[in-house]
């Protein structure tokens, strides 16, 4: 169960913690000075809002619904919570939701899962910008270094804990993370800012919102950022710094009331200082939303993306991505929503060796998977009990058809609470490097196999390959049992079969002619199985509607069984048993803003525990004009906060300070 030693974490640095909850403190002590016009106002954080349901999400159900009328585990990161928090990406800003487990690898990556299997090839967690998936197919995960968003164009982050499959299909496993920007109609006018600090060493950038016609919007982005190196654990700079530069576009259309026509698209390009990384994104999507008569709409999207990575360290890879969904929602009886659809995804891949421990073994290859999926909402006892029952049946190149069910019920007691309960089955995929002969990964130094001869270990893939399956129980209760006071809790148990790793007996390949070693084979094989439990739990003030403070409690134990050798205890012990993060969101004035939030994070193998914090600063010298500094990784000179990863260096974080301009007009 959770227990931490305060003093031997903070023995170092007790004045930095004094100082901090001073700060605190301060903000506590000031809530008698209400500001009088609110520039910096709490409006679309209070719970006023949240509990008179007019905070909506998208990604539960692929249709606008009430947060509190889910019945899954999910959190809304606002704009405004973004803004606040004083981050620069969207990876870091993953870091204050409960449940997720965030991690930085070294300066440009980083370890991202929801509920457990964390680590850099984090594989579990299905990420969206705008309904575009954004994994790479390479190893079923989240290249985060790509995804450099201008956070002011960025409307909410909806992040759910457990399954989505039913909805978004294979991979939808542990979570699902769904990055929602704003309209053009929503950003008119202009913006620029600059920032400049010691990690955060500078960023700037601009945006114009204008309108083409009378019901045609449009918005045009670009933006920098560089980061310094991060530290080795001697305190060097461990050479891993990069930097960034995003241009976007966005049009929004519309004709009437009842549709909406976007397209957009972006450029993005990352770079380390070393140049031994430099990758580009390219990408546009188009959607069609239309409300017609008795409740009945439709919508129809299509998207291009393509990925080029050329990484000194592992491989350069080419991947283009084209994906069109279609889907129509109607109601079948005066209780009863239907909402179906259909898929279509090709991905295309050329790769190219750059590592000799990483052979690449195919330079083309392409993969198809098309799906269908059905949802039925039925209001089983009107404003009190709703039943949601949905399927997903998908087809990949890999493991043929996979089926993902679940059944979802919500019961609303009162107006304010809500019990829910859900269960699901869903699956990973087998990633092209797991299920396709593609590439062979070097594990380690020659050694004596039969007949005397030298064999290097590689790891290869095995087309026969069966899906990760994950059957989820999940249960929950929100209330509010007070006007300022809102409490959430999520609990859950996992139950995984057919979990992939690498096989422990080698296939021998003699050597070829001419060359003194061979290759000892060890496919990846569905050898692990196991299950996880815990839950999270968030609490909720608002003293007053200048102010708000959250306290939230995560806590995940796994159980994985199988060869010892397969790393079973490598995924048990991948993410912190226990999470805390404590956050206060505070008006200080009319003008003057206060953010402060503390996080721990248990103990991992090799990883100590760590708690850490970030203290921002707001002025907002007139409506356009607001000046910002913020502080982060406060209470230590440096910490790690992720373990050995393959291929790629770990290195520490390092606290820091930056200041930031923002100016609209």
């Amino acid at each position: 169960m959770f227990s931490f030693s305060l003093p031997s974490i903070l023995k170092k640095r007790q004045s930095a913690f004094l100082g901090l909850c001073v700060l605190f403190a301060g903000s506590i002590g000031l809530i008698g000075a209400e500001p009088t016009t609110g520039v910096l106002a709490l409006g679309d954080l209070s719970l006023e809002e949240l509990m008179d349901e007019l905070i909506t999400v998208t990604s539960v159900s692929k249709r606008l619904q009430n947060l509190n009328d889910t019945a899954t585990a999910v959190t809304v990161l606002s704009h405004a919570e973004i803004r606040r928090s004083g981050v620069t990406t969207v990876a870091d800003a993953l870091r204050w939701v409960p449940g997720m487990n965030v991690g930085s690898v070294n300066s440009n990556q980083w370890s991202i899962s929801a509920r457990g299997f964390a680590g850099l090839y984090a594989n579990k967690l299905l990420v969206l910008v705008d309904g575009r998936a954004v994994y790479t197919p390479m190893f079923s995960g989240v290249l985060w270094d790509a995804e450099q968003l201008l956070l002011e164009d960025v409307d909410r982050i909806e992040i759910i804990r457990g399954p989505g499959a039913t909805v978004w299909g294979a991979n939808a496993v542990n979570g699902v993370v769904n990055v929602v920007t704003r309209s053009a109609r929503d950003t008119q006018g202009g913006l620029v800012y600059g920032s400049v600090g010691n990690v955060e060493e500078n960023g700037g950038g601009a945006r114009y919102g204008g309108r083409l016609a009378e019901h045609t919007y449009y918005r045009v982005v670009v933006n920098h950022q560089s980061r310094d190196d991060f530290r080795l654990a001697n305190g060097q700079p461990a050479q891993d710094g990069w930097r960034s530069q995003h241009g976007a576009f966005r049009l929004d259309h519309h004709p009437d009331d009842d549709t909406q026509m976007i397209w957009l698209g972006g450029l993005t390009q990352v770079r380390t200082n070393d140049h031994r990384l430099d990758a580009y994104n390219v990408n546009t999507l188009g959607r069609v939303q239309r409300k017609m008569e008795n409740e009945t709409s439709f919508e129809v999207q299509a998207y291009y993306d393509r990925a080029t990575r050329k990484d000194d360290l592992r491989a350069n890879v080419d991947i283009d991505t084209f994906d069109f969904t279609a889907q129509h929602t109607f109601p079948l009886t005066e209780r009863n929503e239907v909402i179906w659809g259909a898929g279509y995804r090709h991905v295309a891949v050329e790769a190219a060796q750059t590592n000799p421990a990483i052979e690449v073994r195919a330079r083309n290859f392409y993969t198809q998977t098309v799906n269908v999926f059905a949802q039925n909402e039925y209001e089983a006892i009107p404003d009190k009990l709703d039943l949601t029952a949905g399927v997903k049946i998908e087809h990949n190149d890999y493991t043929g058809v996979e089926i993902q069910p679940s059944l979802r019920a919500a019961f609303k007691p009162t107006d304010r609470q809500t019990l829910w309960a859900a269960v699901s089955r869903a699956v990973r995929t087998p990633s092209i490097i797991e299920g396709m002969d593609s590439a062979a990964l070097a594990t380690g130094g020659p050694f004596a196999g039969p007949g005397g001869l030298q064999y290097v270990p590689r790891r290869v893939g095995n087309t026969d390959l069966a899906s990760e399956v994950l059957w989820a129980y999940e249960l929950g209760y929100r209330i509010q049992p007070t006007r300022r006071v809102n409490v959430d809790i999520a609990v859950f148990y996992n139950d995984y079969t057919d979990l992939i790793s690498f096989a422990q007996t080698p296939r021998f390949v003699s050597p070829a002619p001419g060359s003194p070693v061979g290759t000892a084979e060890y496919p990846y094989e569905n050898m692990l199985s196991g299950h996880s439990y815990g839950g999270e739990l968030a609490v909720t003030v608002s003293p007053s509607v200048w102010w708000r403070l959250t306290a939230s409690y995560s806590l995940l134990i796994a159980d994985i069984r199988g060869p010892a050798g397969a790393g079973p205890e490598a995924i048990e012990r991948s993410a912190p048993r226990n999470q805390v993060v404590l956050r206060s969101s505070h008006d200080l004035t009319a003008k003057l803003g206060l953010d402060v939030q503390f996080r721990y994070a248990d103990s991992l193998p090799s990883v100590p525990a760590y708690i850490t914090a970030d203290v921002r600063i707001a002025y907002q010298a007139t409506d356009r004009l607001e000046f910002s500094l913020v502080g982060q990784n406060l209470l230590q000179d440096q910490h790690l906060e992720q373990g050995t990863t393959l291929f790629l260096p770990t290195t520490e974080v390092p606290r820091g300070i930056y200041g930031k301009l923002m100016w609209r007009f």
